[in-house]
Protein backbone atom coordinates (compact mmCIF):
# COMPACT_ATOMS: atom_id res chain seq x y z
CA UNK A 1 0.00 0.00 0.00
CA UNK A 2 2.85 2.40 0.53
CA UNK A 3 4.07 2.28 -3.33
CA UNK A 4 0.35 3.35 -4.51
CA UNK A 5 -1.47 6.82 -3.52
CA UNK A 6 -4.71 7.14 -1.89
CA UNK A 7 -7.52 9.12 -3.33
CA UNK A 8 -9.78 10.03 -1.19
CA UNK A 9 -13.14 11.31 -2.45
CA UNK A 10 -17.12 12.08 -1.47
CA UNK A 11 -19.02 9.38 -2.64
CA UNK A 12 -22.02 11.52 -3.33
CA UNK A 13 -19.81 13.93 -5.37
CA UNK A 14 -21.12 13.50 -9.23
CA UNK A 15 -18.03 15.48 -10.31
CA UNK A 16 -15.54 13.59 -7.47
CA UNK A 17 -17.05 10.32 -9.09
CA UNK A 18 -16.01 11.39 -12.42
CA UNK A 19 -12.55 12.17 -11.20
CA UNK A 20 -12.00 8.95 -10.18
CA UNK A 21 -13.22 7.55 -12.93
CA UNK A 22 -11.09 10.08 -15.27
CA UNK A 23 -7.99 8.69 -12.81
CA UNK A 24 -8.89 5.03 -13.43
CA UNK A 25 -8.81 5.10 -16.92
CA UNK A 26 -5.19 6.45 -17.03
CA UNK A 27 -3.98 4.82 -14.40
CA UNK A 28 -2.54 1.09 -16.64
CA UNK A 29 0.35 1.25 -13.52
CA UNK A 30 -2.61 1.03 -11.03
CA UNK A 31 -0.63 3.66 -8.82
CA UNK A 32 -3.71 5.28 -7.21
CA UNK A 33 -6.26 3.55 -5.11
CA UNK A 34 -9.34 4.93 -4.24
CA UNK A 35 -11.79 5.42 -0.87
CA UNK A 36 -15.07 7.52 -0.66
CA UNK A 37 -14.61 9.91 2.60
CA UNK A 38 -17.94 8.47 3.81
CA UNK A 39 -15.60 5.10 4.41
CA UNK A 40 -14.18 4.34 7.79
CA UNK A 41 -11.04 4.12 5.94
CA UNK A 42 -11.39 7.48 4.88
CA UNK A 43 -11.69 8.50 8.36
CA UNK A 44 -9.05 7.20 10.06
CA UNK A 45 -7.48 8.76 7.60
CA UNK A 46 -8.87 12.16 7.66
CA UNK A 47 -8.39 12.08 11.56
CA UNK A 48 -4.99 10.77 10.89
CA UNK A 49 -3.73 13.49 8.89
CA UNK A 50 -5.87 16.05 10.60
CA UNK A 51 -8.26 17.07 7.69
CA UNK A 52 -11.11 19.75 8.66
CA UNK A 53 -14.28 17.54 7.96
CA UNK A 54 -15.73 20.85 6.47
CA UNK A 55 -14.49 19.27 3.05
CA UNK A 56 -17.32 18.17 0.87
CA UNK A 57 -17.35 17.68 -2.66
CA UNK A 58 -13.79 17.71 -2.87
CA UNK A 59 -11.40 14.86 -2.84
CA UNK A 60 -7.65 14.84 -1.08
CA UNK A 61 -4.23 12.83 -1.81
CA UNK A 62 -2.21 10.94 0.26
CA UNK A 63 0.98 10.78 -1.76
CA UNK A 64 4.45 9.41 0.34
CA UNK A 65 2.87 10.60 3.74
CA UNK A 66 1.57 13.94 2.72
CA UNK A 67 -1.28 15.07 2.16
CA UNK A 68 -2.62 17.13 -0.99
CA UNK A 69 -6.27 18.92 -1.06
CA UNK A 70 -8.36 20.39 -4.19
CA UNK A 71 -6.12 21.67 -6.51
CA UNK A 72 -3.13 20.20 -5.23
CA UNK A 73 -4.06 17.24 -5.14
CA UNK A 74 -5.09 17.20 -8.85
CA UNK A 75 -1.68 18.88 -9.88
CA UNK A 76 -0.14 16.02 -8.10
CA UNK A 77 -2.15 13.39 -9.79
CA UNK A 78 -1.60 14.67 -13.12
CA UNK A 79 2.10 14.71 -12.32
CA UNK A 80 1.90 10.79 -12.02
CA UNK A 81 -0.71 9.62 -14.92
CA UNK A 82 0.99 9.21 -18.47
CA UNK A 83 0.71 11.86 -20.98
CA UNK A 84 -1.96 10.90 -23.65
Amino acid sequence: MESRNIVIFDGVCNLCNNTVNFIIKRDPKQIFCFTPMQSQAAKDLISRYSLVNGYRDTFFLIKLGKCYTRSDAALEICKDLPAL
